[in-house]
């Protein structure tokens, strides 16, 4: 494995390292020395930090895009290592390969959506989270999907395009750790014990699952909620062939945790991959939810998933449920829960599923 961070190749940042600038104009120069001068310790080196934590990092960058106009970041080089891998390749380049290799412009690691950088919308939480029901067969709800959106006062923004922005420059990671913070947050403070809380999460955020999964079992405890109330959400927008994946199941479920496969039946969701991962719950893609009273094809799929997934004891949900008389279908074909606009969209606090879809 490469000792320095490769830009702009979804590999995400890490929460410790040593970054290094190099430029040749003077008056970069100076506005990375005085950005530098916020967050160095004494034995960093001139246009270098060696950081601790994704804050500091942040910090960092956020104040130097900010710079705008007054900063060429394109003129700009940038390298980040890491420690590990340094100790592990340390004997295997020269010193002069050493030194030409890793650098990429700093704009690299700059990404903006909707008016704000990336940076800021980590460091300075510019989301929230809004709750959708996951209701039984009777109507009651069991728990609550956990949605990032947009904060009611700001520009919208796409969260599929927010998500994508951060995975391009590197940030995926610091934006999945911290919407799962805000989620379990969200999830203490208004939901009793033993409501399910559905939460998704980036597997290739998690590149060392033990360490970056341990501030999320520490928020669980400090806010007092159950493990075993979580179900984390593998999103289906990444390849689901990683083999580290499987140990990222491990590290959950040894906590108490509950796993989910998003949207089975659609990407990279397949039934080889459902084989070998058996999360606890399926969510079936709303493909072959929509006008399944009616289509036959639609109908096999779905008798077909549910006896798959009995093999391993897993329960399947329904994602995208709109209409009564999907809702019926799935009900007679033995779906035990679901999902959809049938029972509320998505809303900054928890609701009631309207009386008239019981």
């Amino acid at each position: 494995m490469s000792r320095f961070h490769k830009a702009l190749s979804s590999v995400p940042l890490k929460d410790a390292g040593f970054v290094e600038f190099a430029s040749d104009d003077p008056g970069a120069q100076k506005i990375l020395t005085n950005a530098i001068t916020e967050f160095a310790q004494s034995e960093d080196l001139p246009l270098a930090l060696r950081y601790d934590n994704q804050q500091q990092l942040l910090h960092l960058m956020g104040k130097l895009q900010r710079q705008g106009r007054d900063l060429n970041a394109d003129s700009i080089q940038c390298r980040i290592s890491y420690k590990d891998e340094m100790d592990q390749n340390s004997h295997s380049n020269t010193s002069e390969e050493q030194d030409n290799e890793g650098w990429f412009p700093l704009s690299e690691l700059f990404g903006e959506v909707s008016g704000h950088s990336v940076f800021d919308y980590i460091l300075h939480r510019l989301f929230t989270t809004h709750l959708q029901p996951v209701v039984q067969p009777s109507g009651n709800i069991v728990g609550y999907e956990f949605l990032l959106r947009s904060l009611p006062e700001q520009m919208p923004f796409r969260p599929a395009e927010l998500f994508e922005t951060a995975r391009r420059i590197g940030q995926h990671s610091f934006l999945d750790r911290a919407a799962r913070h805000s989620a379990i947050k969200m999830g203490a403070s208004h939901l009793q014990p033993g409501m399910k809380r559905f939460i998704n999460f980036l597997p290739s955020s998690l590149h060392h699952p033990d360490t970056c999964l341990k501030g999320t079992f520490e928020m669980m405890k400090e806010t007092g909620t159950d493990p075993g109330d979580y179900v984390f959400e593998v999103m289906e927008t990444e390849p689901l062939d990683d083999p580290r994946l499987s140990k990222v199941f491990d590290v959950y479920r040894q906590e108490g945790v509950r796993l989910a496969l998003d949207d089975v039946g659609n990407g990279f969701a397949t039934m080889d991959v459902l084989d070998r991962l058996q999360p606890d719950y399926v969510k079936m893609d709303r493909r072959w939810v929509g006008q399944c009273d009616s289509d036959t094809k639609k109908q096999r799929y779905i008798n077909d998933l549910l006896e798959h997934v009995s093999r391993f004891n897993g329960v399947v949900l329904a994602e995208g449920v709109e209409r009564q008389e999907e809702w019926d279908f799935l009900r007679k074909a033995g779906v035990p829960l679901f999902q959809g606009y049938l029972f509320g969209r998505a809303q900054p606090v928890p609701a009631a599923v309207p009386a008239a879809v019981r």
